[in-house]
């Protein structure tokens, strides 16, 4: 049994993805924010707070009156019957508790939906909405006791409240009046007006001011990447038609721009960021090979040591290594070629073999011509399990050399001049693409063979960077392997290897439920009249929350572009 301690990315790689690269790409959207109108939502909660002078301003009564408005809301999407809520993706929050509810007749305001204090709010959307300029955190120095809506925030609220207020139960909750409990009717009643599927209905509501918000407001630094990610997943929205978009196949456009269901073709004025999101895949790529290569050395280090009980020595990890090289049947099971591969092949051989069926001559803003046997994706897909066999290391080998030949040589990175800061992101302590391959690339060179390469790439990126991202954690102890002078000690623990989550269920949801685009995970999508102005045109008029923020007199403390 495996001991699941300190988490996934024991290489240090994954943060790279989630805590640079994505957060450069699509800053204000992240994993966890999915739905837009929680935002309105939570506006609505924090202006309602603020508008009953009555209250004390303390965490404990804002927490008391948060809760049962954020459980009716759970509740309220669970029963919601519109036929827009088909298409809701990802969860909504309490959903694991609440959706048990689901077919009931009355409804418990103080039902304790999530353990959170402040539920969706204070675990996802907080920081968020605080960067886009919609309230001030309180504490901190801030002058707030508890959190409160900037004008921005008010405005926001004001619009959520026009639409919500009308019901019954909307009504209440603004006046502060929570009922002991809640006629199915009612709630919806709310859930019509209210539902986060309701949004894109919302056009004298929210909505206009959600789709400013998200288009021009937060960082001006930061919101022309926000702008050009979501162009873009409208632009990516309308190839491949004949099949839903997922995860998998998402990534699989952005970075070949082809799968079976068709090729994607970016717009002139979109060639930058869909080179940008195509360098994220090469990086996701790029760590799965090297934690696929760790998860490999621990396993096997666990079967020479009686899982952990005694040490191996490092040479006898390089003759298991070298054995994988010699015993392999990568070349013939990927139909690659009549030659063989083995640990006295040099990289550059290697890298020849599989560019002779891979084509990597296509340039970084071409489309690329798929090989469903030996491409990336297909080697990552072929080795997602934990079947530690022979082919595991020529194909991380293979993958590592293919990202090479497409994006790490020399007439390559100078090509890719504009997205340097993606490629390098991590330098030596998460370890850059940018520099790792202008390393390979001396190796390739000097004619080293594969067995120094894998040797090289273990102990350097694997080994050593496992050590660097344990240590950092201690006092937690969360090491697989270490070094011990000329030998190696394991640990039973697991070391997985997966993709980090692209954001795209977030994204995704984001476009379609401004109102830009049908459901991505529908085939035959169809952009909406502002989705077709906002991809042609470049962006849609500014202005619905400047205009909204006029019926406040406290001018907003947050950020325009």
């Amino acid at each position: 049994m495996y001991d699941t301690k300190g988490g996934q990315d024991h290489l240090g790689l994954g943060s790279v993805s989630s805590d640079r690269i994505l957060p450069a790409l699509s800053p204000g959207i992240n994993v966890l924010t999915i739905h837009p109108r929680y935002w309105s939502f939570y506006a609505w909660v924090l202006s309602s707070f603020w508008a009953h002078e009555e209250l004390k301003r303390s965490k404990a009564a804002f927490q008391a009156f948060y809760r049962p408005r954020e459980a009716l809301f759970s509740m309220a999407c669970q029963v919601c019957d519109a036929p827009e809520h088909a298409t809701i993706s990802g969860n909504v929050v309490g959903s694991l508790r609440v959706r048990r509810l689901r077919e009931d007749q009355v409804f418990d305001p103080q039902y304790n939906y999530i353990k959170e204090p402040l539920g969706g709010y204070g675990l996802y959307y907080r920081s968020t909405m605080e960067a886009m300029g919609l309230l001030v955190i309180g504490g901190r120095g801030s002058g707030f006791p508890v959190d409160a809506p900037w004008p921005t925030g008010r405005a926001l609220g004001a619009a959520y409240g026009s639409a919500v207020e009308t019901t019954r139960l909307g009504a209440q909750l603004a006046a502060d009046q929570i009922p002991d409990s809640v006629p199915r009717d009612e709630l919806l009643e709310f859930a019509r007006a209210g539902c986060l599927c309701r949004l894109r209905m919302a056009d004298d509501h929210d909505l206009p001011l959600l789709q400013d918000l998200f288009l021009h407001w937060g960082n001006p630094a930061e919101t022309p990447a926000r702008l050009a990610t979501l162009r873009f997943l409208l632009d990516l929205s309308q190839s491949a038609q004949s099949e839903g978009l997922e995860r998998d196949n998402f990534r699989q456009l952005a970075y070949f721009r082809r799968t079976d269901a068709g090729t994607y073709r970016p717009r002139a004025d979109l060639k930058a960021v869909a080179r940008r999101w195509r360098v994220y895949q090469a990086r996701e790529y790029f760590s799965f090979a090297l934690n696929r290569l760790f998860g490999w050395v621990v396993r096997k280090g666990l079967e020479e040591s009686d899982d952990g009980l005694s040490l191996v020595p490092i040479d006898r990890l390089w003759e298991l290594v070298d054995e994988a090289l010699d015993t392999s049947e990568f070349v013939r099971e990927t139909k690659l070629s009549r030659s063989t591969v083995r640990s006295s092949t040099t990289a550059a051989r290697f890298a020849d073999i599989l560019t002779e069926h891979v084509d990597v001559s296509p340039g970084p803003n071409a489309v690329w011509m798929r090989n469903m046997d030996a491409d990336e994706h297909a080697l990552y897909d072929w080795c997602r399990s934990r079947v530690d066999d022979s082919e595991t290391v020529v194909a991380m080998i293979a993958i590592i050399l293919l990202l090479y030949r497409r994006l790490g040589t020399p007439a390559r990175v100078s090509e890719m001049e504009a997205d340097w800061d993606l490629l390098s992101s991590g330098d030596s302590l998460r370890v850059g693409m940018l520099q790792f391959f202008q390393q390979l690339h001396r190796k390739v060179l000097a004619g080293e063979t594969l067995s120094l390469l894998a040797r090289w790439i273990i102990t350097n990126f694997v080994i050593i960077q496992h050590e660097r991202v344990a240590t950092a954690k201690l006092p937690e102890d969360t090491f697989r392997v270490r070094r011990i002078g000329t030998q190696l000690q394991f640990f039973m623990r697991e070391a997985p290897a997966e993709f980090n989550d692209s954001r795209f269920v977030a994204l995704s949801t984001t476009v379609h439920e401004l109102g830009f685009v049908s459901s991505m995970r529908e085939s035959s999508r169809k952009l909406t009249p502002v989705g077709r102005e906002l991809l042609r045109q470049g962006d849609l008029p500014a202005g619905a929350l400047e205009e909204a923020l006029a019926a406040f007199e406290i001018q907003s403390g947050g950020e325009r572009a």
